[in-house]
């Protein structure tokens, strides 16, 4: 980069422009005050704090119904624009997305959620029927407010929901592509899984008229003589079991987020948002099949992370999702990713997080390769001050800043890594059958829940001892362009593929795998090896005899050390000296430099030294904390990281 350039990004990243910084959620103008002067005293306030951008709607109050609140509504987000706020949309009445603050069901209460329920007659023999889907559902059960919900798998209720809300902003917005960047979906998911069952609750499976048909065009054959399949570990259950739920996915993808994002780009708006409990794979098949299907008809993918304790989300489920999110943009060939963020688990709690875990709350999720942060941080923001108000505004002044630093750097950036882990829903999607247990308690299938629990533990292992990866879905498996010991995902260069415990995959897949090891690419298979086709419509006996033939070329490993020691030995990972668990990097590249991001997730401080590569002629010390930036060796940048802090190191090519 030169030296104009380095100049203003150095400036730039002093004082970050408004577009990286934190976009603040506030779902009612009308709470500031209801004329002008007012609206523009408080919008004037809140861009004190930081804040780069608003995620708004039209007021909750009278919802889509009141001229008032409309009036209001664009009143607020004009005194935002001449402010020079960058503008979202959140396109619902609290959550889940869809429901229009219930007006779709008022206009078609046809549009229902319902599921296919199993009961068992008096002789034991089973019989299906189409219920409505409500008591214990996340209908009842979301912390805002129970209602009837609609069926995702219904392309009438996205059809109208979109003409209640997104037309509505069309008509009274003039210039909407021009004036808001993306519209933000929340939590649309399928109600087939209980939260808290009811006492008269049945095992259900997500359902829609014309699902018979529609499975029969997709899968070639009649799913209606294998529903039992779906219940019961009965027939061919593991492949039909891949069909249906792969048949759930793409119609929620389609019928839901794929209707959206067609309005969205045909209004020049990205599509974003984020799907419902992203954190196990179990819940992924329960509620919409396969999240990366969906997140494909996502412009902006995105996440939400409801907790900001760093030490429990790295330790916890928590930091896959923004690695998940991150990867199926990767893959996809996206540039934006977003994370609505906030403290909501630690207020439940009675406590608020300190500017402190705010801030490498937001670091673990950008070097995850999260680039967006809208903000559900309420005001007064965090608790370090907790008996000081206006300290703690500039605690949110400095946390908005540090976002924006970090947004600045990496948004613009291209993600690098060695390691591309394998996504294995198919090993799920196979074991899991509907139940009446609380989506918290363990599926009955021991084998599942093991598959869940192990790829967790793979993917922390993995970062934990400094080796990036992406997560990729056996399409972008099935459609890697293979060379000589790499292959190729839109942008991204792999140089070893992770095949996680699984005993159902595709076919498809495994023959990729195998071409990749054949052409050089080191491939690793953790525990269980696949067994099963991933279809009906596939062999368990091809899978059996390319596994064979793959494991004479792949590594059989567990996700131990000797995992670690094979991917080191093929070139993958950063090197960090002393290494340590607690420190986790990620690499990018940017204007042919290398960037380098170092979290220390330790409630210590650290101390250690980078190793950059020989081609990097200058190197320097980029500090999101203070927006300094220092020279630094350049073959080993010593680095002293305070408890839970972060650094960037730009190395100049």
């Amino acid at each position: 980069m030169d030296a104009q350039k380095t100049n203003t990004l150095k400036a730039q990243f002093r004082n970050p422009p408004n577009r990286y910084r934190t976009l603040q959620i506030i779902h009612n103008f009308d709470s500031f005050g209801t004329d002008e002067a007012t609206l523009r005293q408080r919008v004037e306030w809140l861009k004190a704090t930081g804040i780069g951008g608003l995620v708004c709607n039209v007021s909750f109050k009278d919802y889509m119904r009141s001229e008032e609140q409309w009036r209001i509504f664009l009143t607020g987000l004009k005194v935002a624009e001449e402010l020079g706020l960058h503008l979202w949309l959140y396109d619902e009445e609290g959550y889940p997305s869809g429901a229009a603050g219930g007006l779709v069901l008022e206009r078609n209460p046809d549009l229902e959620a319902v599921g296919l329920v199993r009961k068992v007659d008096a002789d034991g023999k089973p019989r299906y029927e189409v219920q409505r889907m409500y008591e214990g559902t996340h209908c009842t059960e979301n912390v805002y407010k129970k209602r009837r919900y609609v069926n995702l798998l219904n392309p009438q209720a996205t059809r109208l929901f979109i003409e209640v809300t997104h037309e509505a902003y069309a008509r009274r917005v003039p210039n909407l592509g021009r004036r808001v960047h993306a519209i933000f979906t929340d939590e649309p998911s399928l109600m087939t899984t209980y939260i808290r069952p009811p006492a008269h609750a049945l095992p259900a499976l997500p359902w829609v008229e014309d699902m018979p048909a529609q499975f029969k065009r997709r899968k070639g054959y009649d799913l209606m003589p294998h529903l039992e399949s779906l219940y019961t570990d009965t027939g061919n259950y593991r492949g039909i079991r891949c069909d249906f739920y792969e048949v759930v996915a793409q119609l929620v993808a389609e019928r839901y987020l794929g209707q959206i994002q067609q309005w969205c780009r045909k209004h020049g708006i990205a599509s974003s948002g984020h799907l419902l409990a992203e954190e196990k794979l179990m819940w992924h098949v329960m509620y919409y099949g396969d999240l990366f299907t969906c997140l494909r008809r996502m412009d902006i993918p995105g996440i939400d992370i409801l907790s900001s304790d760093p030490l429990a989300l790295s330790a916890g489920n928590g930091f896959l999702v923004p690695k998940l999110i991150s990867s199926a943009a990767h893959i996809m060939g996206r540039t934006e990713t977003m994370s609505e963020t906030s403290d909501f688990a630690e207020q439940m709690s009675g406590k608020r997080a300190t500017l402190a875990q705010m801030k490498a709350t937001a670091s673990l999720q950008y070097l995850l390769g999260i680039n967006t942060i809208t903000s559900y941080y309420p005001d007064p923001y965090g608790a370090t001050h907790p008996n000081n108000t206006e300290q703690r505004r500039t605690d949110y002044a400095q946390y908005n800043a540090h976002v924006g630093r970090l947004s600045l750097l990496l948004r613009e950036a291209q993600h690098e890594c060695d390691v591309a882990v394998l996504y294995p829903i198919a090993g799920v999607q196979a074991n899991f059958y509907p139940t009446t247990l609380s989506m918290y308690q363990p599926h009955p299938n021991r084998r599942l829940n093991e598959s869940d629990d192990g790829f967790v533990n793979l993917c922390r292992r993995l970062l934990q001892h400094q080796i990036d990866f992406d997560i990729v879905d056996e399409t972008a498996v099935q459609g890697a362009q293979i060379g000589r010991r790499q292959f190729r995902v839109a942008k991204e260069r792999y140089k070893a593929l992770v095949i996680p415990s699984t005993d159902a995959i595709h076919v498809a897949t495994l023959q990729r795998a195998l071409k990749m090891a054949q052409n050089g690419v080191p491939v690793v298979m953790v525990g269980e090896q696949p067994r099963y086709a991933a279809s009906r419509n596939e062999s368990d006996e091809q899978v059996h005899q390319l596994v064979q033939l793959l494991s004479r070329r792949a590594q059989t490993l567990s996700a131990d050390d000797k995992m670690i020691a094979f991917l080191r030995q093929a070139g993958c990972g950063v090197q960090v000296e002393p290494a340590s668990p607690e420190i986790w990097v990620a690499r990018y590249r940017r204007d042919g430099d290398y960037l380098y991001c170092l979290l220390n997730l330790s409630p210590q401080d650290r101390r250690c030294t980078l190793n950059l590569p020989d081609a990097v002629r200058r190197a320097s010390l980029w500090l999101p904390e203070t927006g300094e930036v220092r020279a630094t060796d350049v073959e080993h940048v010593a680095l002293e990281l305070p408890a839970l802090g972060y650094a960037l190191v730009w190395g100049e090519v």
